[in-house]
């Protein structure tokens, strides 16, 4: 399974670093589990795997939680950053598809490799997964406008098929600003092949409290 490297993780505290080794290692766990062949695996040695994992869950369950302290939404901090919790692309987060943003002061730029665990036609990214990589890409670079809001609008042009096991190449960045609406433009590629272009209008709250 081919994981496009953490980015920042020689400039990362041991702690953190360590959570994003066990993420990755889940996520390779999910990537077997979903490809396990059923009619030739013994059925024996998938009820000891199954066994493993849940007595591994309850050992997880007896560790200090974020869940105590009101949900990954609402801790602040580095827990709390989007980029480390969202479901689409955060390093904490074991649902996340291998995708990684880096915010420059213009723009967005990402990397992301598609195991089979996120196909949809055979041998390609399934498109739900194109379209929520461009809602968290943009999400990210809308706040170089210096305001951030909610997803009113997204439009997504497949130009062609995302590939599985290749790098795909993201960029992100604003359009424009009109009073609360921020246009943000997104692109992908992938060896120099325009794969899908996509465009976002958000809309910043009227109290102007920017959503966690």
């Amino acid at each position: 399974m081919n994981l496009p490297p953490d980015i920042d993780d020689e400039a990362e505290k041991p702690e953190r670093a360590a959570k994003h080794a066990l993420v990755r290692a889940v996520k390779q766990l999910i990537e077997l589990t979903a490809h396990l062949d059923p009619n030739i695996t013994d059925i024996k040695t998938v009820r000891e795997f199954t066994a493993s994992v849940e007595a591994l869950n309850i050992r997880m369950d007896s560790l200090p939680s974020l869940h105590a302290q009101g949900g990954l939404g609402t801790v602040g901090g580095d827990d709390g950053a989007l980029l480390e919790r969202s479901g689409i692309s955060g390093r904490s987060n074991p649902l996340a598809a291998p995708l990684q943003w880096t915010l420059e002061p213009t723009r967005a730029k990402g990397v992301a490799i598609y195991s089979s665990a996120y196909e949809g036609p055979a041998g390609h990214v399934h498109g739900g997964f194109v379209a929520a990589a461009f809602d968290d890409l943009m999400g990210s670079a809308q706040v170089i406008s210096g305001l951030a809001g909610y997803t009113g609008t997204l439009t997504v042009k497949m130009l062609r098929p995302t590939p599985l096991n290749q790098s795909i190449d993201y960029e992100a960045g604003i359009k424009s600003v009109s009073g609360r609406k921020i246009h943000v433009w997104g692109t992908s590629d992938c060896n120099g092949e325009r794969l899908a272009e996509a465009e976002i209008v958000f809309i910043a709250p009227r109290d102007g409290v920017r959503p966690r």
